[in-house]
């Protein structure tokens, strides 16, 4: 019997290999862009008044520790609360 073209299949395999990768790539890139624009069109605009409404708060609460202790705001770092 004839021995197959090894050299031959491999490079087809190889070809085909490098073809599903490229195809594989391809849709993960579509998903991403789909992903990154349900993002900014869905999520952003909610989250970001949530981050807004948090911060705040926060400055708020601050703002009060400061009133009630008036030494604490000048030696301590606002950040670092």
């Amino acid at each position: 019997p004839d021995q197959p073209d090894s050299r031959g299949l491999l490079e087809r395999l190889a070809d085909r290999a490098g073809q599903a990768k490229a195809k594989i790539q391809s849709i993960g890139e579509t998903v991403f862009g789909f992903a990154s624009a349900y993002y900014e069109d869905h999520i952003q605009p909610v989250a970001g008044g949530y981050v807004e409404w948090a911060s705040k708060v926060r400055s708020s609460l601050w703002e009060k520790v400061c009133g009630v202790l008036p030494n604490l705001g000048q030696t301590t770092d606002r950040h670092s609360f």
